[in-house]
């Protein structure tokens, strides 16, 4: 189960059987947003599309809900091929991986 953000709570709610595994998954998960940023800069979309895709199915299977629709819309908004769009999107992913890093450590 996940939360939006609060000034009083955290980001995400943690699931604890999952927790454990989350470190290995924040790792993978800045390789992949690293791959996106850079598919963003030369401009495949179709790339950014694909890992926002996976981005949607891994995070919600660890129930990180915020993630999963970040992925989505990352996901939608290649498909459209609204470059400039991405560029919010991708940082957010960027701010959510480092404060799930914190989280869990």
């Amino acid at each position: 189960m996940v939360s939006e953000v609060n000034s009083e709570q955290e980001l995400f709610v943690i699931n604890e059987e999952l927790r454990e595994l989350i470190p290995h998954f924040v790792m993978h998960q800045f390789d992949e947003l690293q791959q996106m940023e850079s598919c963003l800069r030369s401009g495949d979309l179709i790339e950014v599309g694909r890992l926002g895709h996976s981005l949607k199915g891994a995070a919600a299977n660890f129930c990180l809900d915020p993630l999963s629709r970040l992925g989505m819309a990352i996901q939608d908004v290649s498909k459209l091929g609204m470059n400039e769009a991405l560029v919010p999107l991708v940082k957010k992913y960027r701010f959510y991986l480092d404060e799930l890093k914190i989280q869990v450590s």
